[in-house]
């Protein structure tokens, strides 16, 4: 850098071009076919930059902190009865009048009913990004169910499928989110659709579909009402980590709250816990924990997968 100009720092052309190929992708980072794991690398990089511009939860206030404030105002309160007073301070130099100046006891009562006014006030901001989230994750739902319900009237009525029902698999061997691919790539949705505002960790893969089996096709509308599509399976991440969480967790998506699932008529759940009467839409029927090599029992057993 030479001195008096300004220092500008630009992405190298190979960077330029994975980061038009990412943008161009919807910023679904396996959706882009790389020719070197370097690239890969460089790709996973620049998807975790962007998804730091997305939401991320904030834990409410403290109890703790709001009780002792309280406390400290009301024993101020005790203590000194005369009102907030602003006291004139001189100059050394006896030049005359300089400013005003807060007693020390005066600005902690100040700051004290800010840090009240914070600690009351940011739980309902919370609360609000939290019903915007969740909304527009139904809103993505409502699109997909379009998208799926235009699929099934142009393919007599299947649900897409790429590879996952080609052959004996288990949802360990093959990733099921390639199964939605064809509604991006035939323009029936966009990337961002596929992915739920609460979880940027995962681009085009914040929501589970449902596992197809070989041989077996499902369908939109008609029949039995089953679950398609839903929030991104905990279990599948936490077994994948070598972690246990109990079979009844909700999803990563929306903080621990529950999770929206799409229904095969185009209908829109919310649900508290990850059941449709008896069935774990995380779990194949009749098993108690996620293991490598399950698939589910039947066409009406829903396990959603990514």
């Amino acid at each position: 850098m030479n001195e008096g100009h300004d220092a500008h720092f630009e992405l190298t052309p190979n960077d330029r071009r994975l980061l038009d190929a990412l943008f161009e992708a919807g910023f679904d980072v396996e959706a882009l076919e790389t020719g070197s794991d370097e690239e890969r690398r460089r790709l996973e990089m620049l998807g975790q930059l962007f998804g730091l511009l997305n939401d991320y939860p904030v834990d409410e206030a403290d109890d703790t902190l709001l009780h002792a404030t309280i406390a400290r105002i009301d024993r101020y309160d005790r203590d000194h009865a005369a009102p907030l007073r602003f006291e004139p301070v001189l100059e050394e130099s006896n030049r005359g009048f300089r400013g005003m100046r807060i007693p020390l006891a005066e600005f902690l009562a100040v700051a004290a009913v800010i840090i009240i006014a914070l600690a009351v006030g940011w739980p309902m901001v919370s609360k609000l990004r939290a019903s915007s989230i969740d909304q527009t994750c139904q809103n993505n739902m409502r699109v997909l169910a379009n998208a799926f319900g235009a699929y099934a009237q142009d393919y007599n009525d299947v649900l897409p499928m790429a590879v996952a029902g080609v052959g004996p698999a288990s949802w360990d061997q093959v990733r099921n989110i390639v199964n939605l691919r064809p509604l991006v790539e035939y323009g029936y949705c966009t990337h961002g659709h596929l992915n739920c505002p609460g979880n940027h960790d995962h681009y085009g893969a914040s929501y589970s579909y449902q596992w197809q089996r070989p041989a077996t096709i499902l369908r939109w509308g008609g029949g039995p009402t089953l679950v398609i599509l839903g929030d991104r399976n905990p279990l599948i991440d936490a077994t994948i980590a070598g972690n246990f969480v109990p079979p009844d967790s909700v999803s990563i998506n929306h903080a621990g709250r529950g999770q929206n699932v799409l229904m095969s008529d185009g209908s829109i759940r919310w649900l508290t816990e990850p059941k449709i009467g008896r069935d774990n839409i995380w779990l194949p029927d009749g098993t108690m924990y996620l293991e490598t090599g399950q698939q589910p029992s039947g066409p009406e057993d829903a396990f959603l997968v990514h």
